[in-house]
């Protein structure tokens, strides 16, 4: 439609731009979402928005029930722009909502019957859990998860920084999920989801014409 605000934001789009904008949505992948709970530091939940963004996941959980963590724009880069964040009160949410969109939720935390990060298998969405800084995954979280997984170390030490694990676990899941035949890639109607979001955030007056004529 000639007077659909979105169609008038995407025909005043630079050509590169929309070239741009375009070729990161045929990567986005649907198959894999993050999930992260009760960060304490800014900083660590920003530099999961950048490698979510960056790796070409759309979707990030933040469970936050203890206080209103807001990212850190100068360590974003506007990666947050790009994203689908939802946030949660209580983790049941959380959990609930993944289950009913088909994900199986791996944590990522020390457990006897953890599996090796590169075993957590892709047949089916994954959502990858990562507790907070000092305690980890909380007991009311491990109850929703379908399994646990480490990531193989070979020095001294026994974990990462959370957001480096989020980025050492996400590449490996993702690399392995671009090779199923579908590729992970969001479904046509999370694509027009998704530009939907992506369009008004394009242009300078974007959100303004959305709002005038929604």
């Amino acid at each position: 439609m000639a007077d659909d605000p979105l169609d008038i934001i995407r025909q005043a789009l630079r050509p590169e731009r929309w070239a741009k904008m375009e070729r990161a949505l045929n990567h986005r992948l649907g198959a894999v979402r993050v999930v992260i709970e009760n960060l304490h530091h800014p900083h660590n939940l920003s530099a999961v928005m950048r490698t979510c963004e960056g790796l070409g996941v759309q979707h990030l959980h933040v469970v936050d029930t203890r206080e209103n963590t807001v990212p850190s724009r100068r360590i974003t880069l506007g990666a947050h722009k790009w994203l689908a964040i939802h946030r949660h009160d209580r983790f049941e949410e959380c959990g609930r909502d993944l289950k009913t969109r088909g994900f199986r939720l791996y944590a990522a935390m020390l457990d006897p019957g953890a599996v090796a990060l590169e075993e957590i298998p892709v047949d089916a969405p994954v959502a990858l859990l990562f507790g907070n800084e000092r305690d980890g995954v909380s007991p009311e979280a491990r109850a929703w998860c379908d399994g646990a997984y480490t990531i193989p170390m070979y020095g001294f030490v026994q974990s990462f920084n959370v957001s480096v694990a989020v980025a050492v676990s996400l590449y490996s899941v993702t690399q392995r999920v671009r090779q199923r035949p579908d590729g992970g890639l969001l479904t046509a109607e999370e694509r027009r989801e998704v530009l939907g979001q992506w369009l008004p955030k394009s242009l300078r007056f974007g959100r303004r014409l959305v709002r005038g004529r929604g």
